[in-house]
């Protein structure tokens, strides 16, 4: 970069560079600054990914952003720990395969309907969210598009989508699929990364939200994770940006009432009129900024969001690539999902809230042939369970997780080498992220569209002028989608022109 930065974007996470990318691609200098040796966040560590399965990033931002990320879908095999009762089910998009012919049109017929119904709320995801109050013609143009949107869906789907999108996922795979491994992935899917069960109200509308960002189906780059992240620091750098790594940022300055610019840990003073930040909100407002420059209810409304995370992740190095119960190896293109049915979800989550690590914990995994790692995101693990994260808690916890790889997997304990874990406590630590909350933020009613991540706090601009949200804590929220970043630097951008 030539001349000092006028943008400054703070945090490397993926939202964070795609942020940056398009400040830079509109003729901007952004400068972002990484408190890590590594750029892509939570995705970014070679050695440890958080998130081993993202989403591809959304078409529309490839394009805005001129990058090219091959990607491949991802099948899912579904698993049951009761094997020999339940055996495996192979899912892609609204294909089952192993099951009945009658539970596949079943699980085809719903998924299909659901996929419709999302593809109505998608055009939501990139544009911010419409104002409550105060709204102005984009607004009810925003508004307008998604009406007409859901008109097109027909009255029968759109009677439908009113009548479950508040609804709980276990009732509904219940009635439609009932009890199996069917309703187990659909359980599964809803509350990934979230502190919400099966039976928890809104838990549809997750779904929903979900499959209107990936399109319904499972992404993965070729190359890995680390491909995305490379593919978008580079649009960065070809754009005229800069990325500086080792660089945490200690303070947001403010003269005047705006934004002007960084105080880094080691003091150095960073100065731009526009300062965007991937952090969680939290951490954002309350601790970058102080809430001396919030008014009383914006504090108080910030402090008391719901950002406890409830994912634990283990990875475990093998001697072998992992094969299924029936002799199949587990490929790189998939993944593994081990829970019985919507109620062994519902257990586990039962168990967490109580602060009690589940006996059957319910998880997603998939196999890195390259590093012959079987990478592992356990869900509903309590972030701080009772006697705290003890080694015999942790112990326990590992223990469990390899007793229910054990019955799907064959051979799966004489293969483990070397474990590691990352309990949510344990990412909260690392990555800065309040609670360890993949999403920054809980993705339920009061958190999305123009409730996230806040009531009053919608719209990535903040009362510092200058000054925007661009991370998972803002709408669209979490996943790999790179859709916060994007609308948060298209909103810096808009202001900038009136």
């Amino acid at each position: 970069m030539t001349g000092a930065p006028d943008a400054i974007v703070i945090g490397g996470g993926h939202n964070g560079l795609v942020a940056a990318a398009l400040l830079a691609r509109r003729g901007m200098r952004p400068l972002v600054l990484e408190a890590r040796n590594h750029a892509g966040g939570m995705l970014g560590d070679a050695e440890f990914p958080i998130s081993p399965m993202p989403f591809a990033l959304r078409p529309e931002i490839c394009r805005a952003l001129a990058i090219d990320v091959a990607t491949r879908p991802m099948e899912t095999i579904v698993a049951s720990p009761l094997n020999s009762l339940s055996g495996t089910l192979r899912v892609s998009g609204s294909r089952l395969d192993g099951g009945s012919p009658q539970q596949a049109e079943a699980f085809r017929q719903l998924v299909e309907r659901l996929a419709r119904q999302a593809e109505a709320l998608s055009g939501m995801l990139l544009r911010a969210p419409p104002r409550l109050d105060g709204a102005g013609p984009r607004d009810l143009l925003a508004l307008a598009g998604t009406g007409w949107k859901l008109r097109r869906l027909g009255k029968v789907d759109l009677r439908d989508l009113l009548r479950i999108a508040l609804s709980n996922v276990h009732d509904l795979v219940e009635d439609e699929l009932g009890l199996g491994l069917p309703g187990a992935l659909l359980a599964m899917e809803a509350t990934l990364g979230g502190a919400m069960g099966p039976r928890s109200p809104g838990t549809v509308l997750t779904l929903l939200y979900r499959m209107a960002s990936n399109g319904g189906r499972r992404m993965m780059p070729v190359g890995g994770p680390g491909a995305l992240t490379q593919a978008l620091a580079a649009a960065v750098t070809r754009a005229g940006g800069e990325i500086r790594l080792n660089a945490p940022v200690e303070r947001i300055l403010v003269e005047g009432d705006r934004a002007a610019g960084v105080a880094l840990s080691n003091g150095e003073i960073v100065r731009a009129s526009l300062v965007l930040s991937s952090a969680a909100p939290r951490t954002t407002l309350l601790d970058l900024l102080g809430p001396g420059h919030l008014d009383a209810e914006w504090v108080r409304r910030c402090r008391n969001m719901a950002c406890t995370g409830m994912v634990a992740r283990l990875d475990f190095d093998l001697l072998a690539p992992p094969r299924l119960a029936g002799g199949e190896v587990l490929e790189a293109d998939q993944r593994l999902v081990v829970a019985a049915d919507a109620g062994t979800v519902e257990t586990a989550f039962n168990a967490a809230k109580h602060g009690k690590l589940p006996d059957d914990p319910v998880m997603e995994a998939c196999y890195d042939a390259g590093s012959r790692r079987l990478r592992v995101s356990v869900q509903f693990i309590p972030h701080s369970p009772r006697g705290g994260w003890t080694e015999a808690n942790r112990q326990m916890l590992e223990t469990s997780v390899r007793r229910q790889l054990g019955f799907v997997l064959a051979g799966f304990e004489d293969s483990v080498t070397a474990s590691r874990m990352m309990a949510p406590a344990d990412i909260e630590t690392a990555y800065g992220i309040p609670g360890g909350h993949w999403h920054h933020g809980e993705l339920r009613i009061d958190q999305m569209l123009m409730l996230r991540p806040f009531d009053g706090a919608a719209g990535y601009r903040m009362p510092v002028e200058g000054l925007y949200l661009c991370g998972a804590g803002s709408h669209p929220g979490g996943d790999i989608s790179g859709a916060p970043g994007f609308n948060a630097a298209n909103a810096a951008l808009a202001a900038r022109r009136h």
